[in-house]
Order: structure tokens, then sequence, then C-alpha cells
């Protein structure tokens, strides 16, 4: 995601901010068993840390932009315009100024009005959050080693959803390993059961054999509480050099970023695909079957539609309860066949989510599922070359577009 710039209709002037911010990721979430004491505490924050070379501290991103509001001095539409001369603004006010010796923003609110915030970034310095000063979020997930962005959510904090298509779990590195997790929820546990070759979307999906269910989950908090700090501990010189030196800097939990923690009291919207191994010539699948654990409730996601080349799509509305501490996703199989589940999604129910599949080798997008979960499809030929885009319908797989090109031949 990229921060974008709004002009509005007084003035075009645009102001970035920048601010040091938290480059280091995490995931509070296990298998069926996530971590509850707070957080997925790891060597950064469990001991001493120079916060430059984590990429804590020195990194300088953008924070917030800013427009200006102010007229400009011509006003009268019927006099006759002077490129040359028209379009100043009268009584401009320069956003910085110098006090004291020193750079200080203006203070003046009401011509100075900031349109974007940005709140979280991932290690490579990708964008993952976003608000505005009505307090909407717009977040990014990346996975490919936060490479490539497989959702994009509006109206949503980066925590409230995530969106798993079992694709890339061969990428990944970190310097983290006590905290490894890189992931909003992570499927790591049940990667021997990601299989290639069957599908929703891209090349893999997972299986889970019949009679057998498996499931990841996630804390519930509170509230969202992300301010970062450092600690800077100091101590006597008992040397050569007198008065205090630095003994350590401690960072806290919110350096870290947040896995998929959902809000306590808020409503989600859960979908799924799945697909069963044995022949069904039905209207709907019977041994397929989502579960949404939290707090007290037990949700059982119920198909919608009709089967599509042999794949059903699974959705409901959820509501955390306001005492919830886990949330928990459980894919089952209640029959004597297999069941594979592919393109799983969580979201606020007032967000709108797209997410992106690629190619794990050559990373050329294969899939774009829309705020449905319904996908749109990528074909390419040997070249690379994109031949045809098909998508997905409640009457079946479309194909929207398809082209052919060659070489002339001697």
């Amino acid at each position: 995601m990229r921060l974008l710039y709004k002009s509005f209709f007084f003035s075009s002037l645009a102001l970035i901010l920048l601010t040091t911010s938290s480059a280091i990721s995490t995931t509070a979430a296990g298998a069926l068993k996530p971590d509850t004491s707070g957080g997925c505490f790891s060597g950064i924050t469990e001991v001493s840390v120079n916060p430059y070379t984590y990429g804590i501290a020195g990194n300088w991103r953008p924070a917030r932009s800013y427009v200006y509001y102010g007229s400009r001095a011509e006003e009268d539409p019927a006099a006759a315009t002077d490129i040359r001369n028209n379009g100043t603004i009268p009584s401009f006010i320069a956003f910085w100024n110098n006090m004291a010796g020193a750079w200080q923003p203006s203070q003046d609110t009401n011509r100075w009005v900031w349109n974007a915030e940005s709140t979280l970034f991932n290690a490579k310095g990708f964008e993952l959050e976003n608000h505005d000063p009505l307090g909407r979020y717009n977040a990014g997930i990346y996975g490919y080693d936060n490479a490539l962005p497989v959702a994009v959510v509006q109206n949503s904090r980066y925590r409230e959803s995530f969106a798993e298509g079992f694709e890339d779990y061969s990428y990944g590195t970190t310097c983290d390993v006590v905290c490894s997790g890189s992931r909003t929820l992570d499927f790591s546990a049940h990667k021997a059961a990601m299989v290639n070759g069957n599908a929703h979307t891209g090349r893999y999906s997972l299986r889970v054999e019949s009679g057998q269910d498996k499931g990841v989950s996630a804390m519930v908090v509170p509230a969202n509480n992300q301010d970062f700090t450092l600690t800077v501990n100091r101590k006597n010189a008992v040397c050569r050099y007198p008065g205090q030196i630095l003994e350590s800097i401690r960072a806290g939990e919110a350096a870290l970023l947040p896995g998929f923690s959902p809000v306590q009291g808020t409503r989600l919207l859960v979908s799924a695909w799945a697909k069963e191994e044995a022949p069904c010539n039905c209207i709907t699948y019977s041994n397929a079957a989502v579960e949404v654990h939290t707090g007290d409730k037990v949700y059982h996601i119920r198909p919608v539609g009709y089967l599509i080349d042999g794949w059903q799509r699974y959705e409901t509305i959820i509501d955390v309860p306001a005492n919830a501490t886990t949330l928990s996703v459980i894919l089952k199989s209640k029959g004597n066949t297999a069941v594979f589940f592919d393109d799983i999604r969580v979201h606020p129910f007032n967000a709108n989510m797209k997410s992106f599949v690629y190619d794990p080798v050559s990373l050329r997008l294969m899939a774009e599922l829309d705020e449905n979960n319904y996908a749109a499809f990528y074909e390419y030929d040997d070249d690379g070359t994109l031949i045809r885009l098909k998508k997905e319908t409640e009457r079946g797989v479309m194909t929207i577009k398809e082209t052919r090109s060659s070489l002339a031949k001697e």
C-alpha cells in the first residue's frame, strides 16, 4: 500500500511529516493454544536491544500528510485571467517556523489540516495501516516473505483482519528466532497438510482427512493499544567518564507488529472455500464444516450458493463476545471423505477486503478475490503474457477476456 495525498478544492499544497517506526513483525496466534500472556514476546522485548540493529529506530517513514486550506487571491470570476500572476494564496502561512533556533511545525490547525496518518510498517518498509481524521482505518497484509500484498482492507485495523490461501509457506526468513512468526494468523503447525494441485486459487490448499479437524487460534483483545515507546536506562559512570552513561535500551510489546487479534464486542465476517475429495452429485456439501469458537459461542459457518467447479463458498457473520479472550477457526471433515479448504478470510463486518494470490515461482498474479471472496483468474502463456481472464460467479466460471498474439514468420 502507498500513502496517498488528496488535494482538496482550495489548494494542492501537501506536506509530509516523518517519524521513526517499528519494523519487527510477529504474530500472537498458535494452533488452538494461543499465547495468552499478552503477546508474543521475543528476544527483542525480553533483553536489552540495539534498536538500530533490529530496525526499531533509525528508519524514517511518512507519518502524516497535510493539506493547506486557503482561498486564492482571485475571487471575481468575471475578471480577466492572468496566468502569469494569478493563483497566489493571500496571507499564506508556512508549515515550518524557526522558533528559538529550531524548526517547529505550524500550530494553525485551521489552515494546515492532516488527512492521513500512517501507523504501522513491516520490516521491509511497506505500510500496513493508516487512518484519516475520522478514525477510518485501512490495512494491507503482506506475504511471500513480506514482499507482495496478499490482501488490502478498507475500514479495518491491521490486527482485525486476515486472509489465508496457503501459498507462501515455503517463503520466510527472520532474524528473530524466538518469535519468528510473520503472519497475521499462522497455519505453520499444519504445513504438512498443505497439498499441491487441488486448490480453489493458486496451487495449494489445506487437506483435512476424513473425521479429523485442523484449526488455529488467536487472542481477542479489549482494545487496540499500540503506543510505541523505548525505555532508555542510564547509570552512573564508575570509570573515566563523569556523570551518567547509557546502560540499556528496552523495547515493549508495541515494537512487534500485532498478529490477528480482534477486539472484544466487534462483529466479523468469516468466509472460506471447501471441496470434498469424493465426487458429490449434490447441490451442497454435507461433510465439510467450518466453525468459529469465541468466548462461550460456537458459530457453524454455513455454505452459500452452488458448487463452482467442485468448490463451495462458506460465509457467515459472527459477534465476538465482550468477555472473549480467544477466537479459534476450525476446519472439519465430518464424513468419510477428505476435504480441501482454501481462501479463508476474516475481517470486520463493515470492512471491504480484496485478496491476491501469486504464483510461488514466477510471482505472477494468479487470482484476485473480490469483496465477496469470488475469484478472478489470470492465465499466462509460456512467455509470461496474459492470455485469459476468467471470473468466478454464482453461475460458474466465465471467460471475460482472451487474447492471442504471435510474431510474424518469414
